[in-house]
């Protein structure tokens, strides 16, 4: 297939935008009811797998840690996350999901899942390339900082 506007780099760039301007939108809607954004979301489905640090978390999911810390507290606020930290300004602790945060996660995933959303063009096969693929370049630039 030839391409008929943009070489590598730049394809990547603009289809990467256009495929995060659509899942950003269908996302808004899955999570309007629960006052958070997609953003926020992002932070909720990283906890699903468990607690960790404020450190870890921004690493993971390369913010600014400034970013992380404000988002966390909107979180808690609303009931989704909590932490362990002992003390008021403690330096090292970890933030994790409450019950209800994780009940959300379950929802957000459930209907992030679903078939009829923005993969729905793709055969199983196609999608599991697709995030392999994603996964891929994703560690690739985790090893060499690209």
């Amino acid at each position: 297939m030839e391409r008929k506007v943009f070489d590598d780099l730049q394809t990547i760039i603009v289809n990467l935008s256009k495929i995060k301007k659509m899942t950003a939108k269908a996302q808004a809607e899955i999570l309007k009811p629960y006052g958070i954004s997609s953003g926020h979301a992002a932070y909720v489905m990283a906890l699903y797998g468990g607690g960790m640090t404020m450190k870890e978390l921004s690493e993971m999911l390369c913010v600014d840690p400034a970013n992380t810390t404000r988002v966390i507290a909107t979180l808690m606020k609303k009931g989704y996350v909590a932490s362990d930290c002992p003390k008021k300004g403690g330096r090292k602790f970890n933030v994790f999901l409450t019950e209800t945060g994780r009940l959300l996660a379950e929802k957000i995933r459930e209907q992030l899942t679903d078939d009829s959303a923005l993969l729905h063009m793709l055969t199983p096969e196609e999608k599991n390339l697709f995030f392999t693929l994603l996964e891929k370049i994703a560690e690739g630039y985790d090893r060499h900082g690209i």
